[in-house]
C-alpha cells in the first residue's frame, strides 16, 4: 500500500516533521482560493490557535475532495510563529485585505509559512483517504494514497450521476483532452439535459446538448468564455458554477425532442420563475 508518508520519504522529507492539514470549506472555498487567490489562502492558514501545528517543521495542505478523500495542494515550511501581543496594524490590514475575520487579530497566533516547491509536481494530482468528517483537520497520522492523477487530469470519468464539475475542472477537461480521455469519449458520445448551479446565489440554469460532440461540445463553449452564449449567464462569475447532468437522451431523439425534455426539467425545477432561465 502506498501512503503519504512513503511519498514524503521518496522526496527525502521526514514524515515525523510534517503535519497533514485538510482545510474545510466553511470560511473560504479552499481549492478555488488555491487556484485563483493563493495569497488569501496563505493568509488564511497562517492564523491559528497557539501550538496548532505542534512542533512540526512543515504542513502538507489538502482540500476536501470526493466524499472522505482529500486533494493535495502543496507543502509549506514553518519558519516561526508570532504571538498576537506582537501583532502590528499591518497584520490587521492583511486580514481586512483578504476579507478574513478581524477577531483573529486578537484570538490567534500567526505562523510564518513559506511555500516549498519540492512537491509541486503532485499538486492537484495526489488524493489521499482522509476519513470521516469528524476526523481532526490537523493530523500526523499516516494516510493511504488512493489516486495519483496524470498531469492536467481530473481523474477518470465514473458515471453520469456522479458528474458534478466545478469550472476549474471543466476547463481542465476541455483544455487538456489527452489526459482526460474518458471524459472526452463519454461526454461527446451522448446528448442530454444539464444543470448549471451558481454556488454563491443558488440560482439554477437548465440547458440541453445535442448534435456534434454532444454534451462535451456544448460544455466546451462554457469553458471558453464562462457563459456559452447564454444571456442569462453573462455577467455572473463562472468560477462559482457547478456543472451536472440531469438526463441522458437517446441518440435517436430529434432536436425538438431534446428541447422538450429540457423544458420539462425547467418546469420541474422552476428555473423560469425563480432562477436563471428566461425561456
Amino acid at each position: 500500500m502506498i501512503t503519504i508518508h512513503k511519498i514524503f520519504e521518496i522526496y527525502d522529507l521526514d514524515p515525523g516533521k510534517i503535519r497533514l492539514v485538510r482545510h474545510g470549506n466553511k470560511e473560504i472555498p479552499i481549492h478555488k482560493t488555491f487556484t485563483e487567490n493563493l495569497p488569501r489562502l496563505e493568509t488564511y492558514q497562517s492564523f491559528q490557535k497557539p501550538k496548532k501545528f505542534g512542533n512540526s517543521s512543515s504542513i502538507a495542505v489538502f482540500a476536501p475532495y470526493h466524499k472522505t478523500t482529500a486533494l493535495f495542494l502543496g507543502l509549506w515550511d514553518i519558519n516561526g510563529c508570532k504571538e498576537n501581543s506582537k501583532f502590528t496594524k499591518e497584520i490587521l490590514l492583511e486580514l481586512q485585505k483578504h476579507d478574513l475575520p478581524e477577531n483573529w487579530f486578537n484570538d490567534s497566533v500567526r505562523y510564518d509559512l513559506k511555500k516549498n516547491d519540492i512537491l509541486d509536481d503532485l499538486s492537484e494530482r495526489l488524493v489521499i483517504e482522509w476519513g470521516a468528517a469528524t476526523v481532526s483537520w490537523v493530523q500526523s497520522k499516516n494516510k493511504k494514497v488512493v489516486e495519483l492523477k496524470g498531469e492536467k487530469s481530473i481523474g477518470d470519468f465514473q458515471s453520469f450521476d456522479q458528474v458534478d464539475l466545478n469550472f476549474h475542472d471543466l476547463k481542465m477537461i476541455i483544455q487538456f483532452p489527452d489526459t482526460n480521455l474518458t471524459w472526452l469519449k463519454t461526454l461527446s458520445s451522448v446528448n442530454g439535459i444539464y444543470l448549471i448551479k451558481d454556488k454563491v446565489s443558488g440560482k439554477l440554469y437548465v440547458g440541453s446538448a445535442y448534435g456534434v460532440q454532444g454534451i462535451y461540445g456544448r460544455w466546451a463553449a462554457y469553458a471558453k468564455n464562462g457563459h456559452g452564449g447564454n444571456i442569462e449567464l453573462k455577467g455572473l462569475d463562472p468560477t462559482n458554477f457547478q456543472f451536472s447532468i440531469l438526463e441522458i437522451v437517446p441518440a435517436t431523439t430529434t432536436a425538438d425532442g431534446v428541447v422538450d425534455c429540457e423544458n420539462r426539467w425547467k418546469e420541474k425545477l422552476g428555473t423560469r420563475q425563480f432562477r436563471l432561465n428566461k425561456n
